[in-house]
């Protein structure tokens, strides 16, 4: 009789331990300057003359910075967002509005964008950003995607961070 009440005990512990969820792994810290490396990266698009990507990351608060030059011609892109949150953010300009969530994908970061251009195209675009050699490369593997068979283009972004 004095086996059962022990055998109960190792159960009761046993059981809980089991069903806890396994520890989420903790986020990586994107935070920095990354400097556009054409040589390593693999595009399917014209590679911009230049680009950085300044990225300020607190806890959920994230905040993206583009900077792209084409030539003579420089393109701005910036985005506020709160990662994991469900509400989807709008951003609208004169050639496109796009509705677009950011969200943790393990240690991955994700960008997911549904755009809808002024001449009524529509497309996706899925960046995963994930930190590689020990964070001095920032990779971001895209996935543009439009809508009603026009095909699908993957690209692959490589960073390289800029010394502070």
């Amino acid at each position: 009789m004095k086996r059962l009440p022990v055998a109960l005990l190792l159960v009761s512990v046993a059981i809980p331990a089991a069903t806890q969820s396994p520890t989420t792994p903790a986020k990586p810290d994107l935070s920095g300057t990354w400097v556009f490396n054409v040589q390593k990266s693999s595009l399917k698009v014209p590679p911009p003359t230049s680009m950085t990507l300044q990225i300020d990351q607190s806890g959920p608060q994230i905040h993206l910075a583009r900077n792209q030059v084409y030539g003579d011609q420089k393109f701005d892109w910036k985005l506020e967002a709160v990662t994991d949150e469900q509400k989807e953010i709008v951003q609208n300009s004169p050639a496109y509005t796009a509705n677009i969530r950011i969200y943790w994908e393990g240690s991955s970061l994700v960008l997911d964008q549904k755009i809808k251009a002024s001449d009524g195209t529509q497309a996706t675009d899925l960046v995963t950003y994930t930190l590689a050699d020990n964070g001095k490369t920032l990779q971001a593997v895209e996935r543009q995607t439009t809508v009603g068979g026009k095909g699908s283009t993957n690209n692959k972004w490589i960073y390289d961070k800029q010394a502070q």
